[in-house]
């Protein structure tokens, strides 16, 4: 695995060719959550990845599309266009200097238009690859296994507060009950900031979260986000092998 505490000499004699970007975000999370959360995550995650991939792990993009937070101090945001502009200019880049293929390790919902940004890349790059991996998304199909919320736990709740309890304990402060909470439509955050939606801030059941929990969680996302490059390695060879022979016909 590469790092940015490597040297010119270092990356010059190594063959790799995969990057791993973290993303995460800076926003709050309760009050008993770092605003920190998603970039703690995210760092974890990518690294993983990196060791397994044998890939260069470049520094987390921490500061991203928060804006449904905005009204909470701490919580500092990019606006969408700025953040796809962000992702266009780190793989171009990427790809200029010799690498083939960006994985994205997302952790932050709200950063929605990186997939369209990685659409429009994936044709544009030639055969330079931009692969986004929401580590929640990839997972979630196999929640119910070890959570026991799967719906309505979208923010600072069950998943990410024992993600939390798993990897730094001490970073998680006594929880504000919600009690009964009136639960609407996740899309409703595209017209209100979510501290006006919830009395503090979190979306979920944080009281259910145990740090047995955020072990097995954190293991399903990395099996689940491998099998899922695999398995897009494997079509990506099939579609340019075929590709190819049509050309040559």
């Amino acid at each position: 695995m590469l790092t940015i505490y490597d040297t010119k000499k270092e990356f010059a004699a190594s063959d790799c060719r995969i990057a791993v970007l973290p993303v995460g975000a800076t926003e709050q999370h309760g009050s008993h959550l770092p605003v920190g959360t998603d970039t703690i995550f995210a760092e974890c995650y990518a690294r993983r990845l990196a060791e397994a991939l044998d890939a260069y792990l470049l520094p987390a993009v921490a500061i991203s599309s928060s804006i449904e937070h905005r009204k909470s101090k701490g919580t500092v945001y990019l606006k969408s266009d700025t953040l796809a502009l962000v992702i266009r200019d780190i793989a171009e880049s990427l790809q200029f200097s010799g690498f083939s293929k960006l994985i994205i390790a997302n952790f932050h919902g709200g950063n929605w238009i990186i997939k369209p940004t990685i659409r429009n890349l994936n044709r544009e790059l030639g055969d330079f690859q931009v692969i986004l991996l929401d580590a929640g998304e990839v997972a979630r199909p196999r929640f119910h296994e070890i959570l026991n919320h799967v719906q309505n736990d979208i923010h600072a709740g069950e998943m990410e507060t024992s993600l939390m309890l798993h990897l730094h304990p001490e970073h998680v402060a006594d929880i504000k009950r919600q009690h009964e909470p009136d639960f609407v439509p996740q899309a409703f955050m595209d017209y209100f900031d979510v501290g006006d939606i919830t009395p503090d801030g979190y979306w979920g059941f944080p009281e259910d979260a145990t740090a047995e929990k955020g072990s097995k969680v954190l293991e399903l996302m990395l099996r689940e986000g491998i099998k899922y490059i695999e398995n897009l390695d494997r079509i990506t060879k099939q579609v340019r092998a075929n590709t190819a022979g049509e050309a040559g016909e």
